[in-house]
């Protein structure tokens, strides 16, 4: 399976962002979402608990489950082969369902961030083959604004679908990221979207982030 955050962060250096038009990107369903705190959650006929998980040195907790692992080397080495890999990611025993932290070094102001998804998505658009775009929207996530994107792509007898958030976090920019294949999408999807509004942050002010 091919993953596409981090060829997207090594395009968006190269990228001039005051070169973006606005325009109608479409738009999720806002749909009800499981209850991550409840004792199991029967996802594809398996029950399953969630757990709020530490990543980024305690800078952001997640709600993962508890069978989720991080990725072994050896996997992240095959899937991930750039310099450009998430800094975290977590995965289950068969390695189809990926959720994947890239704390990026791309300057984001918070007040950037509707052009920043704007170029994601013309990025995304423009460079990758689709089997489906699902939307995009706008969420507040641990109290911060946040932008989102559904997306399918082609992979050897399926299709990977993603879900992909966008935040600023110290200034830089935060993409977490969710894929499974399409055979994984009907029990997951919601569950992916509520994965995400879980994320917590521990830094309240940017500021002082670095002191």
């Amino acid at each position: 399976m091919k993953h596409w955050d981090e060829k997207i962060v090594a395009m968006m250096n190269g990228m001039k962002m005051n070169s973006v038009e606005d325009g109608d990107y479409g738009h999720i369903p806002e749909d009800p979402e499981p209850d991550l705190k409840a004792a199991f959650l029967q996802i594809g006929g398996n029950p399953y608990s969630f757990q709020e998980t530490e990543l980024l040195e305690g800078k952001l907790w997640m709600m993962l489950p508890r069978t989720f692992k991080p990725m072994s080397e050896q996997m992240m080495n095959m899937k991930y082969p750039s310099q450009h890999r998430p800094s975290t990611i977590y995965t289950n025993a068969q390695g189809t369902i990926n959720i994947a932290v890239n704390h990026t070094m791309n300057p984001l102001p918070a007040e950037d961030l509707p052009l920043f998804k704007q170029s994601m998505i013309q990025i995304l658009r423009r460079t990758q083959k689709l089997t489906k775009w699902y939307g995009d929207g706008d969420r507040m996530v641990g109290g911060r604004e946040a932008a989102t994107c559904e997306f399918l792509t082609p992979v050897v007898n399926a299709n990977l679908y993603h879900l992909m958030l966008f935040t600023s976090l110290e200034d830089r920019a935060l993409i977490c990221t969710f894929n499974c294949t399409d055979h994984e999408l009907d029990d997951w999807q919601r569950v992916a979207s509520a994965i995400m509004n879980s994320v917590r942050f521990e830094v309240h002010d940017e500021r002082d982030a670095g002191e």
